[in-house]
């Protein structure tokens, strides 16, 4: 994911943002069908867990290097992925 280390600490990655969050990878199904996700903790770390905590969510895409992108982001200049 992004280069987080497992169960590590990191500030130095583009993921970093010092606070917990889940991401919208799903990790595996339990016996029970219950899903584990990965989440990032408030140090960096990477982690798989259960989805059971109030945690904030954020959706991870990582683009090919030669990928163009263009727009500001905004609603009246959104993104646009070429």
């Amino acid at each position: 994911m992004g280069g987080l280390p497992w169960n590590g600490t990191t500030a130095s990655n583009y993921l970093y943002t010092g606070q917990a969050y889940w991401t919208m990878t799903p990790y595996r199904v339990d016996s029970l069908g219950g899903v584990d996700v990965f989440s990032v903790d408030s140090t960096g770390a990477l982690h798989s867990s259960f989805v059971d905590s109030m945690f904030g969510v954020r959706p991870v895409i990582n683009l090919s290097a030669d990928v163009k992108v263009t727009g500001s982001g905004t609603a009246g200049d959104p993104f646009v992925v070429l």
